[in-house]
């Protein structure tokens, strides 16, 4: 991972006490920037869902190689939201 800023936890949310987890399926382009991302599983919470897609489709891995070339890779991340007390 080279670059990730957190996901927010939007407001309406915090106010609501919603919480959950939401696991994205991400597919990584050969530059290690998201070239796809869908939910694969969601939160319950379209506001939690919709900020772990907004953060997500902005981090940045390092390219994955195989024979020394750059590949598309899939794979899933899990963004939980959690309430601290």
């Amino acid at each position: 991972m080279i670059a990730a800023d957190p996901p927010r936890y939007p407001v309406e949310s915090r106010r609501k006490h919603e919480q959950g987890t939401v696991v994205l399926l991400v597919i990584l382009g050969t530059d290690g920037k998201v070239a796809d991302i869908s939910i694969s599983r969601s939160s319950g919470f379209d506001r939690l869902d919709k900020a772990a897609l907004s953060a997500v489709r902005h981090w940045k891995w390092s390219p994955t190689r195989r024979d020394g070339a750059p590949v598309m890779v899939r794979g899933l991340v899990e963004i939980p939201f959690v309430l601290q007390t």
